[in-house]
């Protein structure tokens, strides 16, 4: 994704902090003086369009567009007490003139209004954290947090009863349902679906990575670790199915644009061989390996693990990779692989790898160590 060329109008459907996070909206630079002028004088102009409309008494319909343009433009200037006052009056306007929620044009608006209202809230909910405290046991301590973040962030599942998108109840993913897909807007229920898979998968992280309570027995800490990995699967998996969801109604839709990548990314994260955001170009073996242990070792999937890992930071933050990764690893007779260094990659990339790694218990088992240098050579789709 060319993220310097990107059109700022265009990356207003997304919250600007959000978009930022994700890496959509380059930041402001001298080379950008230019169209930031354009974007000053679009807002220039859609204000005065608003005042001419306040005066002139326009249909409730027609001032919902032009509070909605506005409001995007001020997004994309990262305006957000601006954007915070143009969603309110959305909202009141769509309240007050009883319009209908049937996923109609103005609907849609009041949709994308509250879509962004909640965007404080979710850039909030993705810094979430568990750490220790002082006061009661680290243990009890550990769980209430879990706990709170999946009350207050990951809510309940509600199955969809005539095949289409789960929806949620309860925290803040619950809210997207109720404040934002209620609305029937097909664009802003799928973006709510997607954000509600990116809510779920920090949850899930947050959770696999609770640090384990030190003033407890191996056996406690065992079952502990049973425990939080079992949770974590769990909201996974919710998390798959809404982003799921989301891809299959882009799909039936034949939509393009923002959400489809942001839904093929959270795809990505858990099936990164069906979804991939970039293509090996080559491959090169820095160090002679024979041809027989180079298939066995694809046929293991480390190749394909290392493409993946590479893909799952692509998915946050496309700029920061060059377009190749090394590895150095030794893979011992017992199968395991350490890592020995990670080049050219952003060091995301290494964490996934050894985690990932740490986790598998079906490595080659090899009749000597080995020592691996591949660099793989990406390209995007």
């Amino acid at each position: 994704m060319a993220n310097k060329a990107v059109n700022w109008v265009r990356l207003a459907t997304v919250g600007v902090a959000t978009a930022l996070a994700l890496g959509l909206i380059p930041m402001p630079s001298a080379g950008a003086a230019e169209s930031n002028q354009e974007l000053k004088d679009q807002m220039a102009r859609a204000e005065t369009e608003l005042r001419q409309a306040l005066t002139q008494k326009i249909a409730p319909a027609e001032l919902l567009a032009v509070r909605g343009r506005l409001m995007r433009l001020y997004f994309a200037a990262h305006w957000a007490k601006k954007v915070e006052e143009q969603g309110k009056e959305i909202l009141k306007l769509f309240a007050k003139s009883g319009l209908p929620k049937n996923g109609g044009p103005e609907a849609a608006w009041a949709a994308e209004a509250q879509f962004w209202l909640l965007a404080p809230r979710f850039d909030a909910a993705m810094q979430a954290k568990i750490a220790f405290g002082k006061g009661s046991k680290p243990a009890e301590q550990l769980a209430a947090q879990i706990r709170g973040l999946r009350q207050n962030i990951a809510g309940d599942e509600v199955p969809s009863t005539d095949g289409g998108m789960a929806e949620r109840k309860g925290g803040l993913s619950g809210d997207y349902s109720a404040l934002v897909s209620t609305y029937r807007a097909t664009e802003w229920t799928i973006a709510t679906a997607v954000y509600q898979s990116k809510l779920l998968s920090r949850v899930a992280e947050v959770i696999r990575d609770t640090p384990l309570p030190a003033d407890e027995p191996t056996e406690v800490q065992t079952h502990w670790r049973q425990i939080v990995d079992e949770q974590a699967l769990d909201i996974e998996a919710q998390s798959l199915r809404l982003a799921e969801g989301a891809w299959a109604e882009i799909n039936r839709r034949n939509m393009d644009g923002q959400w489809r990548v942001e839904a093929k990314r959270e795809l990505n994260r858990y099936q990164p061989k069906q979804h991939p955001l970039s293509r090996v170009r080559a491959e090169k073996w820095l160090i002679a390996v024979p041809e027989d242990t180079q298939t066995l070792l694809k046929t293991a999937g480390i190749l394909s693990d290392i493409h993946g890992c590479y893909d799952r930071h692509v998915a946050g933050s496309p700029d920061e990779m060059l377009g190749e990764v090394q590895v150095k690893f030794t893979l011992g007779t017992d199968g395991t692989a350490k890592i020995a260094a990670i080049e050219h990659a952003n060091p995301v990339v290494g964490q996934c790898l050894k985690r990932l790694w740490g986790l598998r218990k079906d490595l080659p088992r090899l009749p000597t160590a080995l020592d691996v240098h591949v660099r793989l050579e990406l390209a995007s789709l």
